[in-house]
């Protein structure tokens, strides 16, 4: 009973202090280059109340036909630049071939999340709100 207490507690806090929706606002931009390449931008705005040190994720490719290609890495903020304020969004690029044939999705799944003035380290799930990983 009292580990459920806790499991349950510690639920309320962080929908406090972490508010309730959608943290995030992620937008994924395809844009085709020099008919050769697509360059695909991520947007992510912060809809938390607190200002973000460091934003990090994974972007994924699909084939035309849903399959999985790659997955790269991409930080979106770095703890050494301006935090991200509320309200406020960062965007990062990478650069992909063009496949003329069927054209490649991409998801952007974010990985860590650090808060400004708060020393540990989450990420955040659509469906399970934020983890805390360190």
């Amino acid at each position: 009973d009292m580990i459920k207490y806790i499991i349950i507690m510690l639920h309320l806090i962080s929908t406090i202090i972490y508010g309730k929706g959608q943290p995030f606002e992620i937008e994924i931009r395809p844009r085709i280059i020099d008919d050769f390449k697509v360059i695909v931008n991520i947007e992510v705005e912060n809809g938390v109340k607190k200002p973000i040190d460091l934003l990090e994720g994974f972007i994924t490719e699909f084939d035309g036909e849903g399959k999985f290609k790659n997955e790269k890495r991409i930080t979106v903020l770095y703890k050494y630049e301006p935090p991200l304020q509320p309200g406020y969004s960062a965007t990062k690029s990478v650069i992909y071939p063009l496949i003329k044939t069927k054209p490649h999705t991409y998801e952007f799944k974010i990985s860590k999340v650090k808060f400004m003035g708060d020393s540990r380290i989450f990420t955040w799930h659509k469906k399970a709100g934020f983890i805390r990983i360190d």
